[in-house]
């Protein structure tokens, strides 16, 4: 168990995620005080064994490390300023929301302003992973910040994550989380095509599935993904809108880098499409359905 060697903690976020680190931090001894927009979601808190603050300077005042779980760069911006403002001395703030390097821009900005507070430490360490993940911390974290400031929370980032990869300065553990996604995203949709021209040409799509798996093309994905797929489970843990939102984000970013992005403006658009057809859903698998669907296939095959 890692130590909580008695430093307060505040969990800002109490959705799917944010509510399963809060009950992972509280089982691993620190003591917790969380806090979300929404105040019908107090009872998340509670039933993890967290306090409740009403506000965003209350968590700062009250925590020495603040642990933001927040859907993307809008939210993290909203909370940058008073986090910053609030925080003590030496006081520590980690981002674990999927959001872009601009948002770690705009907190080097906010931190830098004559009315901002002392300086504090900040890691952006989005994760790889559920909720069942993050209450068992199975986590794998991408860690964004100077050698100094990771190293120390890295007792808080071990609690909810068996790996933490300490992936360069600032705003690296962003973009590298939306690297991951574009690839997980894109072997998703790239799976279900092969099996759809496999089933078209008269392959059995599990069969076929298996022999992939076990080829130069085996992935992950392949493992147990693809067959969560063929089974017909979405994997709902997170919504179809948020996929979106990421793909559009790596395109944005690679176009304004002038990196090349061709088969990131694909899996983009093609997640855009699934979003239009079946609305926001929850499923990180839907713009694979669909590539199914549209060869005449619909799981379970």
């Amino acid at each position: 168990m890692a130590s909580a060697q008695g430093r307060r903690l505040g969990v800002i976020g109490l959705g799917r995620m944010g509510s399963a680190i809060c009950e992972r931090l509280v089982a691993q001894g620190f003591e917790v005080l969380g806090h979300d927009l929404r105040p019908e979601l107090r009872d998340r808190a509670a039933t993890a064994g967290a306090g409740w603050a009403s506000s965003v300077p209350e968590v700062a005042a009250r925590s020495d490390v603040v642990v933001t779980a927040l859907p993307g760069d809008d939210e993290v911006d909203a909370v940058s300023d008073p986090l910053l403002a609030g925080l003590a001395p030496g006081a520590a703030w980690i981002d674990l929301s999927s959001a872009t390097p601009a948002t770690a821009r705009s907190i080097a900005a906010s931190g830098s302003k004559p009315a901002a507070g002392a300086p504090v430490r900040v890691v952006d360490a989005p994760v790889g992973g559920g909720p069942a993940d993050a209450r068992e911390g199975r986590l794998l974290a991408f860690a964004g910040g100077s050698p100094a400031d990771v190293a120390a929370v890295s007792d808080v980032l071990q609690a909810v994550a068996a790996r933490v990869l300490h992936v360069g300065a600032h705003g690296s553990g962003y973009l590298t989380k939306l690297l991951v996604n574009l690839l997980w995203f894109g072997q998703a949709v790239a799976c279900a095509e092969a099996f759809a021209i496999g089933a078209r040409g008269g392959l059995d799509p599990r069969v076929l599935r298996s022999a992939l798996a076990q080829s130069a093309a085996g992935s992950r994905f392949l493992e147990e993904p693809a067959v969560a797929l063929l089974d017909g489970d979405l994997m709902p843990a997170f919504s179809l809108a948020g996929c979106a939102r990421e793909l559009t984000d790596i395109v944005q970013i690679a176009r304004a880098d002038r990196a090349p992005a061709a088969v990131a403006e694909l899996v983009s658009d093609l997640y855009a499409q699934a979003l239009h057809h079946y609305t926001d859903l929850d499923g990180e698998l839907l713009a694979a359905r669909l590539v199914l669907e549209r060869a005449g296939l619909e799981p379970p095959l």
